[in-house]
C-alpha cells in the first residue's frame, strides 16, 4: 500500500543514505537506495520540503527502525513570497514528453564489442566489432539502414570468449570494414541528418568515445547529441534498477524474443522501445511495472 509522506528535513546521515522527519508528531526515519541517492541527494538539506512515496512497512536497519523511500515526488525549500523548487518528479515527466515529441531525425544505434580473453590481459581493450543503426525523420519514415563488422584495430584476433558470446567467427571480422571507412561514413551522416543518436544504456556511448582515442581520430563530441532511452524509462517509471532491453521491450509486446547480441537486430529493437514509449508517454498505451518497480 502506498502512502505519501511530506514534511520538514531534520537530519540527514549521508553514509547510511537516511533522512529524519517528523511525521504525525514523531521521528521518522527514511531509508533511500543507493541509485535514489545519487539522483536526489545534491537536493537534500536540513530544513527543506520533501515529498515522497513509501509503500513498505517499517523495518529495522542498523540502530534505526526506517522505510524505504519508493520515490521522491518533490525537494523545495518554503518562503514568504515564493517557494524554490528543487526536484519535481511532474516536471521529469512533462520535460521528458516534451523531448521526446520534439525529436526530429533519430538514428536507433547498436554496437556489438570484443570481449577480454578468459584469462586476464590487463592490456587487453575493448573495441567496436559491429555497427547496426536505423535512421528514421521525425515522421518515422526509414532514411537509412546499416549493418557492418568493423575490424578492431589493436587485437586483429577476436578472443574465444567474444566469438562464443556474439556467435561470430574470426573470418567474419576479417572481412569487415576498417574503423576509419565506418568512422567517415557515420561522420557524413551526423552531417547531413544531425539525428539524436538513440541508445540503450550509457556503454554505445563511452565505446565509441573510447574508439577515436584508439583509432586516432578527431572526436565527434560536438557533432553528436546521446539520449540514453534506459534512462528516460527509469526517470519516467521510477525504476531503482536498470532494465534489460528485451524486457523493455516486453513491456511493449507480447513477443517472446530473445537477445541475439547483434546489433543491427538490437537497433531495430531500441526503435520499438522508444515507440512504445512514447506512445505511453502521451497516454495512448499503458505498462504493467509490477515485476520491475
Amino acid at each position: 500500500m502506498y502512502e505519501i509522506i511530506s514534511g520538514r528535513i531534520l537530519d540527514i546521515n549521508e553514509e547510511e543514505r537516511i533522512i529524519t522527519l517528523k511525521v504525525k508528531h514523531r521521528l521518522q526515519h527514511f531509508y533511500l537506495q543507493r541509485s535514489l541517492m545519487n539522483t536526489i541527494g545534491k537536493y537534500l538539506c536540513i530544513s527543506r520540503f520533501i515529498q515522497f512515496v513509501v509503500k513498505e512497512e517499517p523495518r529495522a536497519y542498523r540502530t534505526y527502525k526506517v522505510q524505504n523511500i519508493d520515490h521522491v515526488l518533490r525537494i523545495m525549500e518554503i518562503r514568504y513570497r515564493k517557494n524554490i523548487v528543487y526536484y519535481d518528479f511532474k516536471n521529469i515527466k512533462k520535460g521528458t514528453k516534451n523531448l521526446v515529441n520534439k525529436l526530429d531525425n533519430k538514428m536507433f544505434l547498436d554496437l556489438e564489442m570484443s570481449m577480454h580473453p578468459y584469462k586476464v590481459d590487463r592490456s587487453f581493450k575493448q573495441e567496436i566489432i559491429q555497427v547496426g543503426y536505423v535512421l528514421v525523420d521525425k515522421n518515422n519514415n526509414q532514411l537509412e539502414e546499416y549493418n557492418e563488422m568493423i575490424q578492431p584495430t589493436l587485437h586483429k584476433k577476436i578472443t574465444k570468449r567474444t566469438q562464443k558470446f556474439l556467435q561470430i567467427t574470426q573470418e567474419d571480422v576479417d572481412q569487415g570494414i576498417p574503423f576509419t571507412e565506418f568512422y567517415k561514413h557515420f561522420t557524413e551522416v551526423i552531417d547531413k541528418y544531425k539525428p539524436a543518436i538513440i541508445v540503450w544504456g550509457r556503454n554505445d556511448f563511452l565505446a565509441l568515445r573510447e574508439s577515436y582515442s584508439i583509432n586516432k581520430v578527431p572526436s565527434l563530441r560536438k557533432k553528436t547529441r546521446y539520449i540514453n532511452l534506459l534512462k528516460l524509462h527509469k526517470n519516467y517509471f521510477n525504476l531503482r534498477n536498470d532494465l534489460g532491453l528485451f524486457n523493455a521491450l516486453n513491456l511493449y509486446t507480447t513477443r517472446e524474443d530473445t537477445q541475439v547480441h547483434h546489433a543491427l537486430d538490437d537497433a531495430k529493437v531500441t526503435k520499438e522501445i522508444f515507440e512504445g514509449f512514447k506512445k505511453t508517454i502521451n497516454y495512448n498505451f499503458k505498462v504493467d511495472l509490477s515485476k520491475y518497480q
